[in-house]
Parts: structure tokens; sequence; C-alpha cells
């Protein structure tokens, strides 16, 4: 089997329509239904569900779209290795999670000047979960994120950027919008909203054991899939939220109002991840002008 069939089957998906998919690698719909029945009979089930407009892919099919994705992608930056290695270019892989993991990094890398140090930068966003796991499996020659998804990573060493606190989040019908902080009493006493442990990984656990140093347990009665749906909760709910502070995409006057906690655990540090013993050239070269 060649990745073609597999990026057929994965612009089908994504497109929901044979039609388009046919467009957009520039063959007919035809010979994307045959590939999409070979791949069907080499795997000897069924992959598409034909019956719905958009069609789209049985559970199987989701599975096998998962791992073509990074198969695919995998192949992409082999490629991008060997051109690299022919032209003589020094490519730093980082994959980073959030907003303000790719501005920490901005922010460090304008002090220097990566020109004259011949290195190549190429960064793409990953779900928070996986983050460690891309790098022990080195898809990524480096890593950006809190530093929560590290802990007891042992074959990964990080180097600190930015450490802060988190933040509680109320929104304007909140009896506690018009505090200006809250004690670790108050906040416990609230029903809380967080983002899932499939979107932030350790983070979620690392949350529940800061409750337990502060001496409570978190009344969680919600969790949610994305930052717009926790959001939400917060603004029209009545829940509290929790947010790092300095967060781009949370501000005061936005409907809702960040609130310092008293005395609390909930701090984080955003770091810059790498595998020990990590002996690449240009990798280490890159570590020595971020340590300074």
């Amino acid at each position: 089997m060649n990745l073609e069939k597999l990026r057929y089957f994965v612009d089908l998906v994504q497109t929901g329509s044979f039609t388009k998919a046919g467009k957009k690698n520039y063959v007919s719909q035809v010979s994307i239904t045959q590939q999409i029945h070979f791949l069907e009979e080499h795997f000897e089930c069924q992959l598409i569900d034909r019956t719905t407009i958009p069609v789209t892919p049985t559970e199987a099919g989701k599975i096998l779209y998962q791992e073509s994705l990074q198969l695919l992608q995998q192949y992409q930056q082999l490629n991008q290795r060997l051109v690299d290695y022919n032209e003589g270019q020094n490519r730093i892989r980082i994959e980073y999670t959030s907003i303000m993991d790719i501005q920490q990094l901005s922010q460090v890398i304008h002090k220097h000047d990566l020109k004259k140090a011949d290195i190549v930068l190429d960064v793409e966003k990953v779900p928070l979960k996986g983050v460690a796991e891309n790098l022990r499996n080195h898809r990524y020659d480096l890593a950006i994120s809190f530093d929560s998804e590290f802990f007891e990573e042992e074959g990964i060493r990080t180097i600190p950027l930015y450490h802060g606190n988190y933040l509680a989040v109320v929104g304007k019908g909140h009896a506690y919008f018009e505090k200006e902080s809250l004690t670790i009493d108050q906040l416990y006493s609230q029903p809380i909203v967080m983002l899932a442990p499939e979107m932030i990984g350790k983070s979620y656990y690392l949350m529940l054991e800061n409750a337990l140093k502060d001496g409570y347990a978190p009344n969680i009665i919600k969790v949610a899939s994305d930052i717009e749906t926790e959001l939400f909760m917060i603004q029209n709910n009545n829940m509290i939220g929790f947010f790092p502070e300095n967060y781009p995409l949370v501000n005061n006057g936005d409907g809702v109002k960040l609130l310092p906690i008293e005395h609390s655990h909930h701090q984080f540090s955003i770091v810059l991840a790498y595998r020990k013993g990590e002996n690449k050239p240009s990798i280490k070269r890159f570590l020595g002008i971020i340590r300074g």
C-alpha cells in the first residue's frame, strides 16, 4: 500500500465528499472511490459510512484517520529532514500546546539572532495531553509547554521560561465579581468548571493535587472539551474556572473577572523540554542559546 491511498482517505474524511476529495487531489470521484474500496478490502472492514451526507468515517475509519494523519505527518517530516540535509539546513522541530507557549518562545528567540547561529525553527501546535509522548518518540526535537506535562518523565529535561499563578475566573453575575481576590475558603465553596483531562493531560490532575495541598477537595461539576465552552459555563452558569495569569484569550472586561487566589498552591511554569542525552549539534547549540 502506498501513502497516496491514505492521503485520499484523509481528504475524504475532512471534506465529507468523494467529489470534493477528488477535486482536491486532481483525480476523478471514481478514483477516490476505488482507493477507498482498496483500503476497506485491505483492512477487511468498512471505513466509510456512505449513507450519511456528508459521508463520515466508521469507528474503524476514525482509527485509520488518526493514524494516517500521524503517518503522513511523519512522512512529510522525513522529506523535510532529507531536504534540509541536502541543503545544509539546521532545522529544529518544536511542538507547543497553547498561545502562551508560543509567545514565550517568541520572546526568547527575539533576544537572539538565530540566523547567525544557522538555525531554522519549525513550530506546530499539538494537544497538551500528548506533548511528552511526542518528544519521547522523536516526533519533534523540542517541546514547549506547562511543566506538569513532563512531571516524572525520566528521559526528559526542561529549561524554565516563565513562572506564574493560576487565577480564578468568574462571570459578571457571580457573587464574587466585585471582589479583588479570593481566599481558598471562598474558592472551594463554589462549583468549578475545568477543561477535561483529555484536553489538558497531567495539568488536570496537578490541579487536584494542588487543591489537596490547600486542604480541600474541589467541587468540579463540569469538565469542558474546549476553552469556549469553559468560558460559557463561567459567564452563564455561575461557575468558577482556572486560567493562567496573563493568558491572552481571557481578560478583565470580557464578561469575566480574573481574581488572584490568596495563599494557594495553584502555580505553573512554562518550560522548554528536550530529551536527556540529546546530541544533535543544532539542538545542543539552540539549548545553549536559550540558557544564555
